[in-house]
């Protein structure tokens, strides 16, 4: 009953949000160099692709990725690396190419443009420790059952076997209140939030989806 009720609020009340404008200023790759002296202010607002993972001994992993927009300064430059990060679409042609510098966890901020984040479908780590690759979940629609259970509490449930990791904020601009990651089709989680609406990114391994959800109940 829960999950019939929620399905139904979340599908009605969501809503897709649309890409970030695009500072046509920013670095991206495939460039062969992208320096700190490029033509746009490092406080700018660019596209990129946010890829964190782990470089361990017999351990290579790389986590769910998420489209964000990140100030310049924030952007990973092309330098020596003792693993390869790379991206491709799903026919096969390499989007992008960054050598990385991991031993154990790493973060970076990959400069790449909206229209090349829309085409990556795998990723691949590689290193002289081992590698791994991460494909797009099968396609499936981006929803969430949201309930409220109190004034201050809410429950979520979304499908971790198409969308592994979320976030949820309480407006596309402020920081996420809350992540959530799984592998089963009907995930929960519980959020405190005093909030009526909630915005939930949804990563299918390799890129990412806003929408706006209603709170059931509030």
């Amino acid at each position: 009953m829960l999950a019939a009720v929620a399905l139904v609020a979340g599908l009605l009340g969501g809503s897709k949000l649309a890409a970030v404008p695009e500072n046509l200023g920013c670095p991206a790759l495939p460039a062969t160099t992208i320096v700190a002296t490029t033509i746009v202010s490092t406080a700018a607002q660019c596209p990129a692709l946010e890829v964190s993972g782990n470089v361990g001994q017999g351990t290579v992993s790389i986590d769910p990725a998420f489209d964000v927009s990140v100030s310049a300064a924030q952007l990973a430059r092309t330098t020596e690396g003792n693993a390869v990060l790379a991206g491709f679409a799903a026919d096969g042609r390499q989007l992008f190419s960054l050598p990385v510098a991991a031993l154990g966890a790493f973060h970076v901020y990959v400069p790449l443009a909206t229209a090349a984040q829309q085409q990556v479908a795998r990723l691949t780590l590689a290193s002289d420790r081992g590698s791994a690759e991460r494909r797009a979940a099968p396609g499936a629609e981006t929803g969430a059952e949201i309930i409220s259970l109190s004034d201050q509490r809410v429950i979520l449930a979304w499908n971790a076997n198409a969308f592994p990791a979320i976030r949820v904020a309480e407006s596309p601009e402020k920081t996420p209140i809350a992540t959530g990651s799984g592998s089963s089709t009907f995930e929960q989680m519980t959020i405190d939030t005093r909030s009526r609406r909630l915005y939930v990114t949804f990563s299918d391994g390799v890129r990412s989806t806003t929408r706006g959800f209603t709170i059931f109940g509030r």
